[in-house]
């Protein structure tokens, strides 16, 4: 497996290198008990990768994998890598094909979240059968020589590949074993792109190199066999060193005529019974493997002789389970998690799980098969931890405004093994009782003031400390302000028809202000349709959806509020009507948002009548708040009950001067057709008609107005309507109707003025 943070950490079973010491290098490779490598002869790699186009290096992925294949052929003599270009090969666990392709999963395992490629292995006693290497299709894969490039979701095929197939040897990650060697076998390879000395020592070692003479090492060691009477037994033996080898086989110590590494005998007889070894040897010493061959007239039935083991481990780690079994061969092994089968049978002893996760966690038990019977292994449990890391933050606090008498929260996601302990500081000095451990299933340290007063301006830091480390987020400052009587927008609602397509209801508004701090405003959005029904309004639009956009980026939305606890809060706080009943199809959601223009569109599979509301929800106003500045709506304007009535509300104790626009002719310019071609404009404060306007009169104070608040020009002589009115706090209605009972597409915008 290689990491996408660039750590190398495939695994299979490993070839250790010893760090040389001083003075001549002294090469003491060490493989560990039992780990299995190739028998002599050809190692076929199905390449099953699939077209590419040219790679960032001219290769394809074929060429790419054959390239780093060979460099790992030019270290062996007594195997070699051989290839089979897109294969057309099953592709499985345990099927005796090495298969090598873009997976998105091992053989339906999850990858870990950084696993850019796996090596699996399989093995039977101690010989190596099948090894698949896997590269996780997530990642945006090519191939180049040189230093890594940067990208979260980059990888680079060759040098993953270089390092993958030196697993498939047989070599593991010399820097986890205590050796500090450079290697492209090491689990942080860097940069590095070709195998280094130590990478061609280790091959050279398990595959006989030219490099000297050196006396026989076993590698692959013979197997008890217990076959039926009239079976075929294969023998086979591989050792490393330096060639020529001499074998010489024997039963019970009487010579064999037989001088190969491997040999088959047909049609065996119960008289074949025995102890049978092979001695090999080369001009420097010899080595022998035994083995005990028992052949019965009947199939016996397995017996387990040694059950599974228990096993512990980090996440990222390799694991193995291994059984020991008794009866007649062949006997074939379907290994089983929580009583679910993980693949076919096969002949392999030993199930290997690779870069486990948390979700291995289980009770494995293996059932054991032969020609006489079968019987199923006790279960052995399989516990992955999380690995023990320092506590570190994942997220640092963030900078907050808060008004006198009213609540501040600053919270942090801890990470680290647990326990976890946090303490926050203000301008670096410890707060009294602002400490506290960080829970397993809720990994995070908050600090909430009640009721902040003036004195609890200032930077907030938290410091998280476990038995492995400790560390100290970045700072968040308070800011704090009174409460403002300042006159400001806090609504805005428009009730029309609302549908699909062009008939989707459009609410624009921005948010400014604050400029001391970054802190977003929470905003209460509805779009109402069902509910509209208890007041008397007919053909109201069924499932309204609510989206909400910044330019073009949909930021939030919501389709059926489903009783949002936090939508009835902050509803009932700011005087919103209630809806109808948690399972009412409208719509709404509580969303915080920073300075900026925004959008709220309304639709519904059909169309109806539908109310868009914004609601300023923040806790308390001061000056440093965000505030509306900007209000609008475009929709289209019917006669009647069906004139758009743009709802807007003032809060604060001073009075807020406003420009009120009903835009009709001037949408033309935006390519708007059915634009309603005359607009009257009235500003009602309930019933009370306070101001009117058909035809704007082009004057300089309405133009400056809008020069000052960015709002686009209208000609002088056109027929839109605007207003500049300074009201109190309260509510109004602005509603826009055409001349004439005309009818058409109207927007309608309300600007805060300086």
């Amino acid at each position: 497996m290689i990491a996408s943070s660039r750590q190398l950490c495939a695994r299979g079973l490993v070839l250790l290198a010893v760090l040389a010491f001083a003075g001549p290098r002294l090469l003491a490779y060490t493989p560990l008990a039992g780990s299995p490598v190739w028998p002599d002869g050809n190692i076929v790699m199905h390449l099953q990768l699939g077209p590419s186009t040219r790679l960032a290096d001219g290769k394809t992925w074929n060429s790419a994998a054959i390239d780093m294949l060979a460099e790992w052929n030019k270290q062996m003599v007594r195997s070699q890598f051989t290839t089979v270009a897109d294969s057309s090969a099953a592709v499985g666990d345990g099927n005796r094909v090495n298969n090598v392709l873009f997976s998105s999963s091992i053989f339906g395992r999850t990858f870990g979240t950084d696993t850019l490629a796996v090596t699996t292995v399989w093995t039977q006693g101690g010989r190596r059968v099948e090894s698949d290497v896997l590269f996780n299709s997530r990642f945006n894969w090519d191939s180049y020589r040189g230093p890594l490039r940067t990208g979260a979701n980059n990888a680079e095929f060759s040098r993953v590949a270089l390092h993958e197939f030196g697993h498939v040897l047989g070599l593991d990650h010399p820097d986890t074993a205590g050796q500090f060697v450079s290697a492209i076998m090491n689990s942080r390879a860097g940069a590095l792109d070709a195998l280094t000395q130590d990478d061609r020592d280790g091959a050279a070692f398990l595959y006989a190199s030219n490099a000297g003479v050196s006396a026989p090492v076993l590698t692959l060691p013979l197997v008890d066999q217990s076959p039926v009477d009239g079976d075929t037994v294969d023998f086979a033996v591989a050792v490393s060193g330096a060639g020529p080898f001499t074998y010489r086989w024997s039963r019970d110590g009487m010579v064999q005529g037989v001088s190969t590494a491997q040999w088959t005998l047909s049609n065996v007889a119960i008289a074949s019974s025995g102890r049978w070894t092979v001695t090999i040897t080369n001009s420097r010493g010899t080595v022998s493997s035994s083995m005990t061959l028992t052949v019965t007239a009947r199939a016996v039935a397995p017996t387990i002789t040694r059950q599974p083991s228990a096993v512990s481990a980090r996440t990222g780690q390799s694991i193995a389970f291994n059984v020991a079994a008794s009866g007649s061969t062949p006997r074939f092994f379907k290994w089983r998690k929580d009583g679910r089968d993980l693949g076919i049978p096969t002949a392999s002893d030993t199930l290997t799980l690779t870069d486990v996760q948390l979700t291995d966690s289980g009770a494995y038990s293996v059932v054991v098969t032969n020609a006489g019977g079968s019987i199923t292994s006790a279960d052995a449990s399989l516990t992955v931890t999380l690995p023990d890391t320092p506590a570190a933050i994942a997220s640092a606090p963030v900078s907050t405004t808060a008004a006198i008498g009213f609540e501040a929260t600053f919270s942090v996601i801890v990470t680290g093994t647990a326990p976890t302990t946090y303490r926050w500081s203000r301008n670096g000095v410890a707060l009294p009782g602002a400490t506290g451990t960080v829970a397993t299933n809720n990994p995070t340290a908050n600090l909430t003031l009640p009721r902040v007063a003036a004195s609890d301006a200032g930077n907030y830091t938290v410091t998280v400390s476990n038995a492995f480390g400790s560390a100290t987020s970045s700072a968040a400052t308070l800011f704090v302000a009174p409460v403002s009587t300042a006159g400001h927008l806090f609504n805005l609602a428009i009730r029309s028809l609302a549908g699909t397509g062009s008939e989707t209801l459009i609410v624009g508004f921005t948010l400014a202000g604050a400029q001391a701090t970054g802190t977003p405003q929470r905003l209460l959005l509805r779009a109402v349709g069902p509910t509209l029904a208890a007041f008397g309004v007919t053909g109201t639009l069924a499932d309204p959806r609510l989206d909400v956009f910044r330019g073009q980026t949909l930021t939030a939305s919501n389709d059926n509020w489903s009783g949002n606890a936090e939508v009835s809060l902050y509803g009932a706080r700011i005087g919103a009507f209630a809806l109808a009943s948690p399972t009412s199809k409208d719509a709404a959601l509580i969303h915080s948002l920073t300075t900026g223009g925004y959008s709220a569109q309304v639709t519904g599979a059909g169309t109806g009548v539908a109310l868009a509301e914004i609601y300023d929800a923040s806790d308390a106003y001061t000056d440093l708040s965000l505030r509306f500045t900007n209000l609008s709506a475009r929709t289209r304007v019917g006669t009647g009950g069906d004139i758009l009535i743009a709802g807007f509300a003032l809060a604060g104790t001073s009075p807020k001067t406003l420009l009120i626009r009903a835009i009709g002719p001037s949408l033309a310019q935006f390519g708007v057709a059915g634009f309603l071609a005359d607009p009257v404009l009235e500003i009602y404060r309930g019933p009370q008609l306070i101001a009117e306007n058909d035809n704007w009169p082009g004057t300089s104070d309405l133009q400056n107005s809008a020069a000052a608040v960015g709002a686009f020009f209208l000609p002088i002589n056109s027929t839109d309507a605007a207003v500049i009115l300074t009201l109190p706090a309260g509510p109004y209605t602005a509603q826009v109707r055409g001349a004439n009972d005309t009818t058409g597409v109207a927007l309608i915008e309300v600007y805060e003025l300086p």
